[in-house]
């Protein structure tokens, strides 16, 4: 059974087992829901409990949930909003990646000086950290796969906890307003929670990677104020050590990828020499090249990496989504809605 249908039938069963006068769904409205599905006959159904439910039974339970939730919908609306966050939607997601983009942006004035340096430090560290990331994740991915138990991260139990303390705030509103209503969805919420960790777990991934591809793009949309809103120039200050043939020789490796992905080319050596700081705010050179070739490396070190997994995670959320484990009471629900529509009583 799919996630969204699956969800529906746990809240119909949930405010049916909590509400036995009928108070919140009356009785008659639950046999005639029985009854429109399936008529005055109803079919056998799976004997033992821990039988898996098949597709018919699954089709009968979505479509009498529908029905039933069309009806209690029309007199209790905030439980189309209870379905809506326990499948998710909250607005922890929307804000954390307000808050990756921000942070990107809040990097790119970390170089070191009014001026924008042409080795982007902010951009290495982001590099370096999001290459980390993958190592762990094709380590994990490693492991999971030879029959490791797919691990947890703590941000995926954040995250899953968030999502219950939403589905807990509207709990209490609920009771303030509706309080017959209380214990279906406090059973719904928690019967959902043992159900939906999985899909916490690739939910959290997959907003992970949107929120690390957010904060790269953040950086990009950070130094291009800088240097084409702001006027900041570029250059570098070298020592000692570093001269301009080492500078290039190091660009190089940082963006050679970009550069020959996008055709820009790489100032010389002796370009780079040119673009030297003689002194805080003096020296360097136009900083258009470099922009660029900043956001071309942006790209292809971590936004399109990022996005690709999150496309994978959103291919795994579908799968987990279909193959969610039933509880267990699910069939004894069915017999005894089966025998309510034969008995003419609930």
């Amino acid at each position: 059974m799919q996630e969204r249908a699956l969800r529906k039938v746990l809240l119909v069963q949930a405010i049916e087992e909590t509400d036995r006068s009928g108070e919140v769904l009356p009785l008659s409205e639950r046999i005639e829901a029985t009854r429109a599905v399936i008529g005055n006959s109803p079919p056998a159904v799976e004997t033992q409990a821990e039988a898996p439910l098949s597709s018919a039974t699954e089709w009968f339970l979505i479509r009498r949930a529908e029905i039933l939730l069309r009806s209690l919908l029309s007199r209790s609306p905030g439980i189309d909003h209870v379905l809506a966050v326990a499948g998710g939607v909250t607005p922890f997601d929307r804000g954390t990646l307000v808050l990756a983009f921000a942070a990107g942006m809040a990097l790119s004035m970390l170089d070191g000086g009014r001026s924008i340096n042409i080795f982007a430090p902010p951009l290495v560290g982001l590099i370096a950290w999001n290459v980390l990331i993958y190592i762990l994740l094709l380590a994990r991915t490693r492991r999971e796969r030879t029959g490791g138990k797919p691990a947890t991260s703590w941000f995926a139990s954040f995250y899953a906890s968030r999502v219950r303390n939403r589905i807990d705030a509207l709990l209490g509103h609920s009771t303030r307003f509706n309080a017959p209503l209380a214990p279906g969805l406090r059973r719904f919420a928690g019967d959902w929670w043992e159900i939906a960790q999985p899909l916490f777990r690739v939910r959290a991934r997959r907003l992970l990677h949107i929120a690390a591809a957010l904060t790269a793009l953040g950086l990009v949309a950070g130094y291009y104020i800088r240097g084409f809103v702001l006027r900041s120039g570029a250059g570098w200050a070298g020592n000692s050590f570093i001269g301009p043939e080492s500078a290039h020789a190091l660009l190089v490796v940082l963006y050679g990828p970009a550069s020959l992905v996008s055709g820009i080319p790489i100032p010389s050596a002796e370009g780079i020499g040119a673009s030297r700081w003689t002194a805080p705010s003096v020296g360097g050179s136009d900083a258009a090249v470099w922009l660029h070739l900043i956001a071309w490396t942006a790209g292809l070190y971590i936004v399109l990496p990022r996005l690709l997994a999150a496309l994978l995670s959103t291919l795994a959320l579908w799968k987990v989504s279909r193959r969610l484990q039933l509880p267990p009471g699910l069939s004894g629900y069915v017999r005894t809605l089966f025998a309510s529509a034969r008995d003419g009583t609930v």
